[in-house]
């Protein structure tokens, strides 16, 4: 029979496993048809390419055509910013280039480096001009201008021909050109590189179509990346004000901090909106880019859920600590260091290890027997995760759209919050479970103290009269020890008494069977009669019970049942202690409303 049992816990393990792997090939398909969906919505055509600085568009309608990318063979003049009047007498001094790409091995033959400045260019051959055309620029390195036809069109940064003078800044712009019946495009774009050595030029395709197609696709990018960060802003301020309500949950912080990091990486990675909101500057920009990028995939990693799956505290607080350091590195050191980093693939490296570590972590949730009933929707968020950040691996080797695709990060985020929520409701699910199940037995204990006190009641009331009836009758037979034994039997049955009623009393409270009845009462007419109630316990003993009351005092509302109980229960305590001298009442002279101070034996 175990056996049977044990053959069918490893069927569900493994069924579950199998569950899990089709979903997760399942989610990580739809995106990926998202993404190929995405590319037709925005495409671009790649075809024809320009050839020894020369594009022929002609036959081919640019108003209902998609955009062009312009990749392909440029002409480029090395350590010279033309303008059109200058061409003719350098037209033999052009090289030829291939744009995207770095400059190094034409600009600096013999050294490689690619500091520096020049001037590209490409003449477009089109049908004659009906209607505005646009050309839309990215990843200049790092200060540029465009020129087309004889018109300075676009400016971004200084241009100059040493590092002292110019002024690098780069972003995402774009240059028009409206000239009707213009059947040849000669546009010049001038570059001038003083701070990456490594990589330096057009290092991004340019887009080239009518005005109305390129400002689709960038308006579209640029809303795309607006609305990803205003999401994972959100998200990250609801995670930080819960986090203040609630320090000690660090996965709140980890939580906001991974939004923000994230949302920054994306301002700052593909148009470089950052620029336009905030006053940085060049090299600040790109720090702050690869510090995020560096922090962001730390604290994926960081997170609690994912971290318990975790190679170890000892890794991690390893890989946290280089992280520090090299950030620290990167923003106090030069921006060409920084470049450097990136060149020597030491960024790369720090990068890509926690991407690594990440596909092990979802590995083993995936292979491993998880008591988590809501692990799908962190696997969900996983395979967002992973299908973003290679995505942006590849599109970084070779543009796979011009317009920005969120999709990805967005399903990362939409599964975080399910797993969040979906644990919410369960959580409040099993809370209420519990909290049905504490009334139940808070009721039964009631019930149970109920019963119990009703029936302790009948024999300790005949176990206080049968005693009592032998002191009085037995008295004077009995020796004064066992008169005295009698006499605490009688004392501690009356306070079980007591306490039962008490007991009862709390029952029917919580039962709304019992109503305070409250009236108008002078402590001075309660207290005589229970000092004469409890005179006979103090035949033989050095006690006295004695009233002392100012007068006038103020009547008080207490129920006289009460108040009663309270008066004998103090009393009694000082008839048993055999001490020597006056026993006050505990008044609290204090106030204008009688108050009293409740005693604990041996304190009178």
């Amino acid at each position: 029979m175990s056996n049977v049992f044990g053959m069918m816990r490893i069927f569900n393990k493994i069924t579950q496993r199998f569950a899990y792997i089709s979903i997760v090939i399942l989610f990580l398909g739809a995106l990926f048809g998202l993404r190929w969906t995405w590319s037709g919505l925005f495409d671009a055509s790649e075809n024809p390419r320009p050839v020894g600085g020369l594009l022929d568009l002609r036959g081919i309608d640019l108003d209902n055509s998609p955009s062009f990318y312009l990749d392909g063979e440029w002409q480029f003049y090395p350590g010279q910013f033309l303008s059109h009047q200058d061409i003719p007498s350098a037209d033999n001094q052009f090289l030829p280039i291939q744009v995207p790409g770095d400059w190094g091995s034409v600009q600096n033959n013999d050294s490689g480096s690619s500091y520096g400045y020049g001037t590209y260019r490409l003449r477009i051959l089109i049908d004659p001009l009906q209607q505005p055309v646009a050309f839309w620029l990215r990843g200049i390195q790092a200060s540029s201008a465009v020129e087309i036809n004889e018109q300075v069109e676009a400016e971004i940064g200084k241009l100059a021909t040493d590092a002292k003078d110019y002024l690098p800044w780069n972003v995402s712009y774009t240059a028009s050109y409206s000239v009707e019946g213009t059947t040849e495009i000669d546009v010049l774009i001038r570059v001038a590189n003083f701070d990456d050595p490594y990589n330096g030029g057009i290092l991004h395709s340019v887009l080239f179509g009518s005005q109305a197609s390129i400002d689709y696709l960038r308006w579209y990018s640029i809303g795309f990346q607006l609305v990803t960060f205003v999401i994972l802003a959100l998200h990250g301020l609801y995670a930080c004000i819960l986090y203040l309500f609630n320090r000690q949950e660090r996965a709140l912080l980890i939580t906001s901090l991974l939004t923000l990091s994230v949302g920054t990486a994306i301002l700052v990675g593909h148009d470089n909106i950052l620029l336009l909101w905030l006053p940085i500057n060049y090299t600040w920009a790109v720090k702050i880019k690869l510090i995020s990028l560096l922090w962001q995939n730390l604290f994926i990693l960081l997170f609690r859920r994912f971290h318990a799956n975790s190679l170890g505290n000892v890794w991690l607080r390893a890989y946290t600590a280089a992280l520090v350091v090299l950030s620290g590195f990167m923003a106090a050191a030069p921006v060409s260091w920084v470049y450097g980093i990136v060149e020597l693939n030491i960024f790369t490296v720090i990068y890509l290890t926690p991407f690594a570590w990440f596909i092990y972590i979802v590995g083993t949730m995936i292979f491993k027997e998880q008591a988590d009933k809501d692990i799908v929707f962190l696997l969900l968020t996983a395979a967002g995760i992973i299908t973003s950040l290679a995505w942006s691996l590849v599109d970084y080797v070779k543009n796979i759209t011009a317009v920005y695709y969120p999709i990805d990060i967005i399903a990362a985020i939409t599964g975080f919050s399910a797993y969040w929520f979906k644990k919410y409701i369960r959580n409040s699910r099993e809370n209420a479970l519990l909290n049905e199940q504490l009334r139940k037995t808070d009721k039964l204990k009631d019930q149970f103290l109920a019963n119990t006190s009703h029936e302790l009641r009948t024999p300790l009331h005949g176990i206080i009269n049968i005693a009592q009836t032998v002191v009085t009758k037995e008295k004077h037979q009995m020796n004064e020890s066992s008169v005295k034994d009698m006499e605490l039997l009688i004392t501690i049955s009356r306070r079980m008494s007591h306490m039962l009623g008490e007991l009862l009393d709390v029952a029917r409270l919580r039962e709304h069977r019992i109503v305070l009845q409250q009236e108008p009462l002078r402590i001075q007419s309660v207290v005589p009669g229970v000092i004469a109630m409890l005179k006979f316990m103090t035949e033989g003993k050095p006690i006295q019970l004695r009233m002392d009351i100012p007068n006038p005092c103020r009547r008080s509302w207490p129920m006289r049942r009460g108040l009663c109980r309270f008066c004998i229960t103090y009393c009694i305590t000082p008839s048993n202690t055999r001490r020597k001298g006056p026993s006050p009442f505990p008044l609290n002279r204090g106030t204008s409303v009688p108050s009293f101070m409740c005693p604990t034996p041996g304190s009178v």
